[in-house]
């Protein structure tokens, strides 16, 4: 039975994404910044070069795949069914969405609402699994010198859950890791909505617009009459309630069976997940052309990158430092460095038509950012970044040594 449930898991994972895969099919059914990770088939690093030898490797990362955090968007999509079904206004589709919910709640009740799933944690595993894969020889040296791994986490369970799944990976590859006890680091990873006035006036026309209210008029239509998503007073905030259900149940795969998609048809979902991420834009993202109150909060966790970064060229014996966060910490801190796809303001209202940023990118559930720190025997020190296990260049404003590498003065300088 255990190994029916592996082989059913495995097949689950596989089969949602892979950072390897093309974004189309990555994307393909619109979940937004509720795209679970999946189990990327490759995990690529720049070779440093010759001379330089790893020194310190620094994350964070969004938790893994979870429930809703709540129960609030399931009770107010359940009171719209109920009106509807006293009033004679479920469709034949629409009468089964009150059973569907309620099988959906059985795991995340006997989960706990926001905790990981167990796709949660096998994507965490894997990730730590490929970290210490990639980077054995370092670790393993780290170890047998007592330098220290350190895990930092946010006050929130599923944070903790991901980093006890991180470290279940790396330890599967490097036995005798030494970990320090975790670090609830709340100032840092815990980061709140940052849009300004003139973000949330944005924020509120693009889930106004026309594209937006048919998508979730057509969508409401499937489950209630048409009269009766009329009569609404705010069908989009309706529709969007769902569209959570629908983008959440895919990391829940292993827990249920119930996706959704029967209310949210692919066409639908693509344009509820342009609103989402104009919301998510606006709070965490790179916001509003000339401000930067979207992404601001996210220096203290730049100053502390540089401060561990500091502290090892320094002869610290901090070998690796694994942050896990949350989409609110990763989007914003995408937007500070100016990663690919996080480096483009809006001076118009945000859409996809204009705006390279995308959540399932900059937010997507497991989501993480790396800094390799490299060292010559001179003392000379180069930073690689990866995005989502892939090497990235930063923006224009910061110039490397060699492509992909910077000095640590570069980036602090470029990043100011």
């Amino acid at each position: 039975m255990i190994g029916s449930f592996l082989t059913h898991l495995i097949a689950i994972v596989a089969t949602i994404t892979s950072t390897a895969q093309a974004e189309a099919t990555i994307d393909s059914h619109h979940y937004a910044n509720q795209t679970p990770y999946g189990n990327a088939a490759s995990s690529a690093i720049r070779k440093a070069p010759d001379g330089y030898r790893l020194v310190l490797v620094e994350t964070v990362g969004r938790h893994g795949a979870r429930t809703l955090t709540s129960s609030a968007r399931e009770r107010r999509s359940l009171a719209v069914w109920k009106r509807a079904k006293a009033a004679g206004a479920l469709t034949s589709t629409g009468r089964r969405f009150a059973a569907d919910v309620a099988a959906f709640q059985v795991p995340e009740q006997r989960i706990g609402y926001g905790n990981l799933s167990e796709i949660g944690r096998v994507e965490w595993q894997g990730i730590g699994r490929r970290t210490a894969t990639l980077y054995r020889d370092f670790l393993t040296e780290s170890t047998s010198q007592g330098d220290a791994v350190v895990f930092k986490t946010s006050p929130v369970q599923r944070t903790v859950e991901s980093a006890d799944a991180m470290r279940e990976g790396l330890e599967g590859v490097v036995p005798g890791l030494k970990v320090a006890a975790y670090v609830t680091d709340a100032p840092r990873l815990l980061i709140g909505n940052g849009a300004s006035f003139a973000g949330n006036r944005a924020s509120l026309a693009a889930q106004s617009r026309p594209d937006v209210v048919a998508a979730a008029t057509r969508m409401l239509e499937r489950m209630y009459s048409p009269a009766f998503v009329e009569a609404l007073d705010d069908p989009v905030a309706v529709a969007l309630d769902i569209y959570l259900l629908y983008s959440t149940a895919p990391g829940l795969a292993a827990e249920t069976s119930v996706t959704f998609a029967r209310y949210v048809p692919d066409e639908d979902a693509a344009v509820l997940a342009q609103a989402v991420d104009a919301e998510n834009f606006y709070q965490f993202g790179p916001g509003v052309a000339g401000e930067d109150s979207s992404y601001r909060a996210a220096r203290p966790l730049l100053d502390d990158f540089f401060s561990t970064l500091d502290d090892r060229l320094a002869g610290g014996r901090t070998a690796a430092v694994f942050r896990l966060a949350h989409g609110e910490t990763t989007m914003p801190f995408a937007a500070l460095l100016g990663l690919p796809g996080s480096d483009v303001q809006a001076t118009s209202t945000f859409g996809h038509a204009d705006n390279p940023w995308r959540g399932y990118v900059a937010g997507r559930l497991g989501g993480s950012i790396e800094w390799a720190v490299y060292r010559d025997a001179s003392g000379r020190a180069l930073v690689t970044v990866r995005h989502n296990e892939q090497p990235v260049e930063l923006s224009d404003r910061c110039r490397p040594a060699v492509p992909y590498f910077y000095r640590p003065a570069e980036l602090k300088r470029c990043l100011a």
